[in-house]
């Protein structure tokens, strides 16, 4: 039998608050590409899990990534569904009630939280995707996600991946009845102190 990988983590904890923030990182990215966050005032209260991909990019341990291609276009799903369901059950559910949990994802992170993260049972706390974009147009929402507020961002200037991808994920969500918001800024392809403070207000004022 195929033994399932484990995601590489790093658990980040504090004892001023029982919310924990998970960070999943983009293309090429690792558990270290959110570490300037950690230690950022608007979230140094708050436990953190810092993912990283399980699959390596060029077979460089430094680069990584979420999924890997079976054949010209068509990537793995199931194994990273299954990775990642996995840690959720294993690591985070059983150190935090669900609705403590709060999600960023970005770039390739975003793809995961709108792939696999929204599709979960327990009602989580807050879901930010940030510059990203769905794959085939659509979005696995689980019923018990539909209160959850899930804040897009996106910037404006960004050339990586258009303002347009996060429009379309954004009018998905508003067709499932989701409490979706979509915040766009002038930025290129990063995370700027707008959405941060967004995301640090939502995480504050969430009981």
């Amino acid at each position: 039998m195929k033994q399932t990988k484990k995601l590489d983590f790093d658990f980040i904890e504090s004892n001023k608050t029982k919310k924990v923030i998970i960070a999943l990182h983009g293309w090429q990215g690792n558990k270290d590409s959110f570490l300037p966050l950690v230690k950022n005032s608007l979230f140094n209260e708050y436990s953190w899990f810092l993912l990283q991909g399980p699959y390596r990019v060029d077979n460089d341990p430094n680069r990584r990534t979420w999924s890997y291609e079976l054949e010209s276009n068509n990537w793995a799903y199931e194994e990273p569904k299954e990775i990642i369901y996995n840690f959720f059950q294993n690591e985070v559910f059983k150190k935090f009630e669900s609705k403590n949990i709060y999600v960023i994802g970005f770039s390739l992170g975003a793809l995961v939280c709108y792939e696999y993260i929204c599709s979960m049972n327990n009602p989580l706390g807050g879901i930010f995707p940030i510059s990203g974009f769905m794959k085939n147009n659509a979005i696995n929402l689980n019923p018990n996600q539909i209160k959850t507020p899930i804040i897009i961002g996106h910037g404006k200037n960004d050339t990586v991946v258009p303002l347009e991808k996060s429009m379309e994920a954004y009018e998905v969500l508003k067709r499932k009845k989701a409490n979706v918001e979509l915040v766009t800024y002038d930025a290129q392809h990063n995370i700027p102190i707008k959405m941060l403070t967004i995301i640090s207000k939502t995480i504050k004022n969430k009981p």
